[in-house]
């Protein structure tokens, strides 16, 4: 499978690039600096420069599916990046494929007035684009961590549509990610997903279980 990762430079994009390859995918991969594609490369990646804005078209030639892991982080475009540009992918890839999209989104979106004043306001866009791609009649998962952190994997994980909270490594979310890609029982499945006590394939495939 050739995958086509958005944000491919992030903490999470990264693992997904690096966590793909080694699982056998072709993976290409938008990132914004000229020294990232040599990162890229270095995973065995394909690289293309661009902005999330206007370029991610780029990666698009080729790909059976597209993993969404951009976010504004500390730049501040919270809503070109965070609402628009995921709209505008999730669009395109109506158009003209592929089908599959797996979206990295966050943990609260569906409860942002519960949140901090400043996170609420992210969520509240992510909500949008979340409901976007929920309303395209793609082959999308959207997966909602908590906070994330640089420890290493566990593969142990609880999910549910809605958690009380937690927090989550970037590894263990990129490796979710990616065998979401392998796993139909996710398809228009819509989780939180925090540390926990289940296996990663164990706690996807009960989706399948449940309604």
């Amino acid at each position: 499978m050739k995958i086509a990762v958005i944000g491919a430079a992030g903490g999470v994009g990264l693992q997904v690039v690096r966590q793909a390859v080694a699982a056998g995918q072709q993976v290409v991969g938008l990132v914004r600096r000229p020294e990232q594609l040599e990162l890229l490369r270095g995973h065995g990646a394909e690289g293309v420069l661009g902005d999330l804005l206007g370029d991610w078209q780029q990666v698009l030639p080729g790909a059976e599916a597209v993993v969404w892991a951009a976010g504004a982080g500390g730049q501040g475009s919270y809503e070109a990046i965070d609402k628009d540009a995921l709209m505008a992918v999730t669009d395109t890839l109506v158009q003209q494929g592929p089908r599959r999209l797996v979206v990295v989104s966050s943990l609260g979106v569906s409860r942002p007035d519960t949140m901090p004043p400043f996170l609420s306001a992210v969520l509240r866009l992510k909500a949008q684009s979340d409901a976007h791609v929920q309303g395209s009649g793609l082959d999308w998962t959207i997966v909602r961590p908590g906070g994330l952190t640089d420890g290493p994997a566990t593969g142990q994980i609880d999910l549910a549509e809605e958690l009380g909270g937690g927090r989550i490594s970037r590894e263990d979310v990129a490796a979710i990610v990616v065998a979401c890609l392998e796993q139909p029982a996710t398809i228009h499945r819509t989780f939180e997903v925090v540390a926990g006590q289940q296996p990663i394939e164990a706690a996807l495939a009960g989706l399948s279980r449940t309604p």
